[in-house]
């Protein structure tokens, strides 16, 4: 925490007095939107107004504007110039409404680089953000092992924990509405435990502290019971930590692989099987076996058929935001809340081409930025969290594949953040310095 230490003590500038800001809304988001954004709209305020490039010379936000235009005309012309036969069953108000998921991110991607522009700002950034997932943690262990429920609330509703009862089968939430929510976040933060816990440096209370979260983070992640989280934990081991992560990572997939093929395979049922398998909470047994899914009411695939044969009706513009909802329903009798792929979710909402300029952008920002961070040549000292920074993102973009968790309000903010963070790597001259010595 020196750096941020630093930051109190010295004599400040406007853009200091943001940083601090835009840390303490860091600390605040994930317990609370409300709280977080009183510190963190004065921070991109301050951000915007000393010491940033200018939003329009700036040629990284050029995609992103056009990005912007598009779903701004496509909104507009699903209330004002275009008619379907789908206009009767859902509010077309919703792509108006719906815009605001998008464009204000546009600023807070802009805003956000000031206080990521540097090795320092980026570990300061996420110990704040390990940190302050703590009430995550708390609340969610005390929802699953102590069966605490809500909704708790406070400042007349404008503030409310859900804190939902776990059902069988069921999964942690924590301060999150859903247990895919919460998932998400903790793959957000996963990354970040590992790189703090392995940095060199740590006295023996940092590593103690490290490993605290680092273990309880990946048990509350693994309790959500979301296959995403699962994948995110294994997965972004080898890449953080590069070749010594493959120390950890093969023989742990082994193991969970050999454990897996005992538990659920059929050359070894039997009563010692079947002992095992009583020992694991029914939302696993779900997960790995057909348990359960007997009376499945609609596969991913004929979500994904429907999904495709609404782009294709207007690939422009797209139906309007919202609209999938009650179509699929009209068409199917399955209420299902989106069309579990966030790609297939814009281009409905918004058309292909606005799509496809989102995808290519964030497409770029993840390429530039590892051939900085995982690059042989270079070597530098907090490379590891850098390394989080992109394994964080790149998951919860895959992620978006097969689910859609962007339009909670604390995930869709902190994703433009860690793209700002990564434009910021791409831009980093401490990379090509390291790379020349």
């Amino acid at each position: 925490m020196r750096e941020i230490k630093l930051y109190f003590s010295k004599e400040k500038n406007l853009e200091d007095y943001g940083f601090i800001l835009f840390i303490l809304g860091i600390f605040f988001l994930p317990s609370t939107m409300v709280i977080a954004i009183l510190f963190l709209l004065p921070a991109f305020v301050i951000a915007s107004l000393s010491g940033n490039k200018s939003f329009f010379k700036d040629y990284w936000n050029l995609p992103f504007l056009i990005f912007g235009l598009l779903i701004s005309i496509s909104a507009i012309s699903h209330n004002y110039l275009l008619t379907n036969k789908y206009d009767a069953i859902w509010d077309t108000k919703l792509s108006l409404i719906g815009l605001a998921n998008w464009i204000p991110f546009i600023w807070v991607f802009w805003a956000s680089q000031p206080y990521l522009n540097s090795k320092s700002k980026r570990r300061s950034f996420s110990l704040v953000l390990v940190a302050g997932t703590f009430p995550v943690l708390i609340t969610g262990f005390g929802q699953y092992f102590l069966n605490w429920t809500g909704p708790f609330q406070t400042l007349n509703g404008l503030i409310i924990w859900y804190q939902r009862p776990i059902e069988n089968p069921g999964g942690l939430s924590g301060l999150f509405s859903n247990q895919n929510y919460a998932a998400s976040w903790l793959n957000f933060v996963w990354p970040f435990c590992i790189a703090l816990f392995i940095h060199k440096g740590n006295n023996l209370f940092k590593k103690t502290a490290a490993l605290s979260f680092l273990i309880s983070t990946g048990l509350a992640a693994f309790l959500t019971f979301s296959r995403n989280a699962w994948l995110g934990l294994f997965t972004s081991m080898p890449i953080v930590l590069g070749k010594k992560g493959f120390k950890f990572f093969l023989p742990l997939i082994t193991i969970t692989i050999l454990i897996l093929f005992f538990l659920f395979s059929s050359i070894f049922e039997g009563e010692l099987q079947n002992n095992f398998r009583n020992l694991l909470p029914g939302k696993i047994l779900l997960e790995f076996s057909n348990e359960g899914y007997e009376g499945l009411d609609v596969t991913r695939i004929e979500i994904y058929k429907s999904a495709i044969e609404l782009i294709k009706a207007n690939p422009f513009f797209g139906i309007g935001a919202g609209s999938f909802t009650e179509i699929f329903f009209l068409n199917t009798n399955f209420w299902k809340g989106h069309s579990h792929n966030l790609l297939f979710e814009l281009s409905i909402s918004y058309g292909l081409p606005a799509t496809i300029i989102f995808l290519m952008t964030n497409i770029n920002i993840l390429y530039l930025s590892s051939k900085k961070i995982f690059s042989s040549k270079i070597k530098i000292k907090l490379n590891y969290i850098d390394r989080a920074f992109w394994t964080a993102l790149f998951f919860f973009l895959i992620s978006q594949l097969a689910d859609v968790q962007y339009f909670d309000g604390k995930i869709s903010l902190i994703t433009w953040i860690l793209m700002a963070g990564l434009k910021n790597i791409i831009l980093d001259k401490n990379y090509r310095t390291a790379a020349q010595r």
